[in-house]
């Protein structure tokens, strides 16, 4: 057997063939089919996610624009950045969980619940099981009645107390109105 090639070490010869690279083996898989669909696959999915982003960010804005406010700040609306935007809505939705449900709400419910049931306890008189749900229903009502009460109560104070303070060194001179 004929050792064709060069020595290099230890009886190893190197052949003559042709050059090889490890790298265009590894771009020849790279940009095979499967590969670049998934890539335009990626790409689609992307495009289709910023598309949808926007539009609800094109979305916030309008609703942002329908609300009440004057010239300036409109202007100002429509010159807002995405991120200037998302904070305004977040702001809202905080100001919306955190504000108190009028009395009104829970005495309409009872009455509500009252009206119903008067028809259908005419018909068939109530189980035990639903007249104790009725009744801690009214509880709940009652105390969230009580609670908003209380708070709305203790706001009214408080606005009366600030603008009793306010109010006696104007009193001298002319009152100011913001219209």
């Amino acid at each position: 057997m004929s050792q064709v090639g060069t020595p290099v070490s230890n009886g190893l010869f190197l052949t003559a063939m042709a050059p090889f690279a490890e790298s265009s083996r590894l771009t020849s898989v790279e940009s095979s089919p499967c590969s670049s669909s998934n890539k335009l696959r990626k790409l689609v999915v992307e495009k289709i996610r910023r598309d949808r982003i926007n539009s609800s960010i094109e979305q916030l804005r309008t609703l942002l624009h329908r609300g009440q406010m004057c010239g300036q700040q409109q202007q100002r609306l429509s010159k807002l950045e995405k991120a200037d935007i998302l904070e305004l809505a977040v702001s809202f939705l905080q100001k919306e969980t955190n504000a108190d449900v009028s009395p009104t709400y829970y005495q309409g419910c009872s009455q509500c619940l009252q009206e119903t049931l008067r028809p259908l306890s005419l018909h068939a008189p109530l189980q035990s099981a639903e007249q104790q749900e009725i009744k801690r229903f009214y509880v709940h009502q009652k105390t969230a009645l009580s609670r908003s009460m209380s708070s709305e109560q203790h706001a009214r104070s408080a606005a009366k107390r600030s603008t009793s303070r306010s109010s006696s060194p104007r009193s001298q001179g002319s009152l100011w109105r913001p219209w």
